[in-house]
C-alpha cells in the first residue's frame, strides 16, 4: 500500500467517523440536551412547590397559633343563622335590663351572594328609659355582633295612673354564609 492510498484511507476513514457522528450520535447528543433541559425544569417545579408547601406549613402554624382569636371571631359572628340562639341573646338581654319583651321578629339574609349574611331583627319592648339605657349597654358589650339601626319610643299611660314607656328597636344581628 502506497503512501497516497494510506492517506486517502486515513481522510476517508476520519471522513466515515464524522459522517457516522452526525448521522448517530448528534441525535443522542440532541436527546441528552433535551433531557438536561427537561430536569431542570423538573427541579424548578419541586423547589417552587415545596416553597407552596413551606408556605402552607407557616400558614397552618400561624392558624394553630391564632385558633384562639378563630374562636373569637366565630362566637362573634357565627358560621350559620341560628334563629334560637339569637332570640335566647335577646331575651336574655331584656331580663338583664328589666325591660319586658313584647315581640320579636327576625327577617333573612338581604344578599346571599356575600359572606357575611344580615339577619334583620326587630324588637318590641316596653319599660323605663333608663332600662332602656341598660338594654343599649348591653347590646354594645354582648359577644354576639348586633347593630342597632333605629329606636322609636311611644307612650301609654296605664290605669294606676304610671306612664310606660314603648320602645320599637331594630338591629342586624351577622352570621357568615358557610357553604
Amino acid at each position: 500500500m502506497t503512501q497516497a492510498n494510506k492517506n486517502y484511507l486515513g481522510v476517508g476513514l476520519i471522513g466515515l467517523g464524522i459522517l457516522s457522528f452526525w448521522i448517530f450520535g448528534m441525535p443522542t447528543w440532541d436527546r441528552i440536551s433535551l433531557l438536561n433541559d427537561a430536569v431542570a425544569e423538573r427541579e424548578d417545579i419541586l423547589l417552587s412547590r415545596e416553597e407552596v408547601l413551606k408556605k402552607i406549613e407557616d400558614l397552618n402554624r400561624q392558624y394553630q397559633e391564632r385558633s384562639d382569636d378563630v374562636d373569637k371571631i366565630a362566637s362573634v359572628v357565627p358560621g350559620n343563622k341560628s334563629s334560637a340562639e339569637l332570640v335566647s341573646t335577646i331575651e336574655s338581654i331584656t331580663q338583664q335590663s328589666g325591660l319586658q319583651l313584647t315581640g320579636l321578629s327576625i327577617g333573612g339574609a338581604t344578599n346571599e351572594q356575600q359572606e357575611l349574611q344580615t339577619a334583620f331583627v326587630e324588637l318590641n319592648l316596653s319599660g323605663t328609659y333608663p332600662s332602656l339605657i341598660v338594654f343599649l349597654d348591653f347590646v354594645e358589650k354582648n359577644i354576639r355582633l348586633l347593630d342597632v339601626l333605629e329606636i322609636s319610643v311611644s307612650q301609654t299611660g296605664t290605669p294606676e295612673g304610671q306612664v310606660s314607656l314603648n320602645f320599637r328597636i331594630t338591629m342586624n344581628a351577622y352570621y357568615l354564609n358557610v357553604k
